[in-house]
């Protein structure tokens, strides 16, 4: 069973690529990550907003999928920036991190993040559930 994703009709549409609602099926892991930053792999930090953005949702894939979890058991992510990002490049970026399954998300800009470097944080939150082949 997969978590099913909804834009009830008792609100208007999203305003942009996510899904109003997210209901996890009973019985599911609840994988919860902190926030992550802009740094590649090893650890660098690029300057720009773009490239850390990319950055902070290939470590939270990586982290995902060292639980053997995959983008599309997102139930819940936060995107918080400190500067403004290319609308078209922030599209781009997201819907090629997604793939065509867009968690429910919440977008804010803030005026600083821990480190004066940090551009971009990105909290996760994710769910396991069995498919039905594994509970045979």
């Amino acid at each position: 069973m997969k978590a099913t994703r909804k834009n009830p009709d008792a609100v208007a549409p999203p305003i942009g690529t996510y899904t109003h609602l997210t209901v996890v099926p009973r019985g599911a892991d609840l994988l919860v990550l902190s926030g992550q930053v802009g740094t590649d792999a090893e650890g660098k930090m690029p300057e720009d907003v773009e490239a850390q953005f990319e950055n902070a949702l290939s470590n939270v894939l990586r982290i995902l999928h060292s639980e053997g979890v995959g983008a599309d058991q997102i139930i819940k992510i936060n995107i918080w920036l400190t500067e403004s990002i290319e609308w078209s490049r922030f599209k781009e970026i997201w819907s090629r991190f997604h793939g065509g399954t867009p968690p429910a998300m919440t977008l804010g800009f803030v005026s600083s993040l821990a480190l004066p470097s940090l551009k971009v944080e990105v909290e996760a939150w994710a769910a396991r559930w069995e498919s039905a082949e594994e509970k045979r």
